[in-house]
């Protein structure tokens, strides 16, 4: 439960304030800590809201997405690409789109998760800030992959901001629910691109599963780069061999990896038609 409200002037204060209160967390939108049962134990809220991360830029061949950047305006701006907006969109209530940031929904890096899967798909970067042991303060650029494969030494690291390149890449994602307010069994990210030879290469394969965390399909990955797998059939099948999944209230671990197949395997088919989105 809260008790306390601070509110970071600049990114370092943020830092320190988190490294000296025990027990707190970085305030973003909001939208997991106010939540009904939330996951986030802390007695301390440290806000984010006066350190200007909520703009979206271009910087030349890259998309600068500040971390306190809400969904609604993914959705609203005109540099974000399609894809993004599309998997803004999944969060099916405009209310908490105008409070749920993207910074917010990264760090949570949770099964439910509206964008990681999109993202971590899209090979974006990450622009961080830390304090080292002796509290000198530092920034980062880092692939957002290694943010998910070691999320919790990133605790106490803060996200500044989204970096994403305009290259020609095919990136989507697909959430499966009950309905658009609902939690997700699964949601779903691929990503790829064709090199000069027009051979598949820097293939990304997410899922977030319900009860088993975002996971990265690495020999999924291995298998299309070299050309093992051909076909929507041929994915699919691998996909439903390498998924994580349990029984739940959401739905069996059967169904689930059912569902992550036959949605990473649409969304291989939709990139042998051609085309980024």
């Amino acid at each position: 439960m809260i008790q306390e409200f601070l509110i970071a002037t600049d990114t370092e204060e943020a830092l320190r304030l988190k490294r000296n209160k025990a027990k707190s967390v970085w305030y973003a939108g909001g939208t997991e800590i106010n939540r009904l049962n939330s996951s986030v134990e802390a007695t301390c809220a440290i806000s984010l809201a006066k350190l200007g991360l909520d703009t979206i830029t271009e910087e030349g061949s890259f998309i600068r997405i500040g971390s306190m950047v809400t969904l609604q305006q993914l959705v609203a701006s005109p540099l974000i690409p399609l894809w993004l907006k599309e998997a803004a969109l999944t969060c099916g209530s405009f209310t908490r789109r105008n409070m749920a940031t993207i910074g917010g929904n990264l760090a949570l890096m949770s099964d439910h998760s509206y964008l990681a899967p999109a993202l971590l798909a899209s090979r974006c970067r990450l622009l961080t800030a830390n304090l080292t042991e002796g509290g000198a303060y530092s920034e980062d650029n880092i692939p957002i992959r290694e943010y998910h494969t070691y999320h919790q030494q990133f605790s106490g690291t803060l996200l500044l901001a989204v970096s994403l390149s305009k290259d020609l890449r095919f990136v989507g994602s697909k959430r499966y629910a009950t309905s658009v307010q609902n939690r997700s069994a699964v949601h779903v990210g691929f990503g790829a691109t064709l090199n000069s030879e027009q051979v598949i290469d820097h293939v990304r394969v997410f899922a977030a599963v319900h009860g088993s965390g975002v996971q990265r399909l690495s020999s999924v990955e291995n298998a299309i780069e070299n050309g093992e797998l051909t076909t929507r059939e041929d994915v699919q099948l691998a996909v439903q061999h390498a998924i994580t999944a349990v029984d739940d209230s959401i739905g069996s671990a059967e169904y689930k990896r059912y569902i992550a197949s036959e949605g990473i395997g649409q969304l291989f088919a939709e990139f042998l038609k051609g085309g980024a989105k």
